[in-house]
């Protein structure tokens, strides 16, 4: 993951669910599969906090997205991603994306983890530590009990 779309992390509940802000994308193609890559960016902060942030992951599949009608590029919006039982491989994550008016995108869809993607990096390229600083990552995790 390049974390090029989400402009905000602002938590992560570990083990529940993650939240991030960013605006609708301007894109020479449909800004639709640019949610669904902001709900897996948001989901893998939240995959990511079950080995701490210590593995690389993949996005494995998609089983359904929705849309509606898309609003203008720049309009301020919310991801949200949550899990029920994520394991130390990953999992299923459901996510939506919203903004002022409702719902633009929900889904499901499987993220997992893969060790190390390039194998002789002392670790991780998905969570490399310019994006964990840049984001503040480790500040926004909340342990629920």
């Amino acid at each position: 993951m390049r974390w090029l779309l989400l402009d905000k992390v602002l938590s992560i509940h570990k083990g529940k669910k993650a939240i991030a802000s960013s605006k609708v994308p301007q894109a020479p193609y449909s800004s639709e599969i640019l949610l669904v890559e902001m709900m897996a960016q948001a989901g893998g902060l939240l995959v990511g906090a079950e080995s701490d942030y210590q593995k690389d992951l993949i996005f494995a599949k998609i089983e359904n997205v929705t849309f509606t009608e898309m609003p203008k590029s720049g309009t301020p919006i919310q991801i949200e991603t949550w899990a029920d039982g994520l394991g130390p491989d990953g999992g299923w994550l459901e996510g939506h994306v919203t903004c002022a008016e409702g719902v633009l995108a929900k889904g499901k869809f499987l993220l997992m983890t893969v060790g190390r993607l390039i194998p002789e990096h002392a670790s991780s390229i998905t969570f490399h530590e310019a994006f964990m600083n840049y984001f503040k990552v480790r500040e926004k995790i909340f342990v629920e009990s």
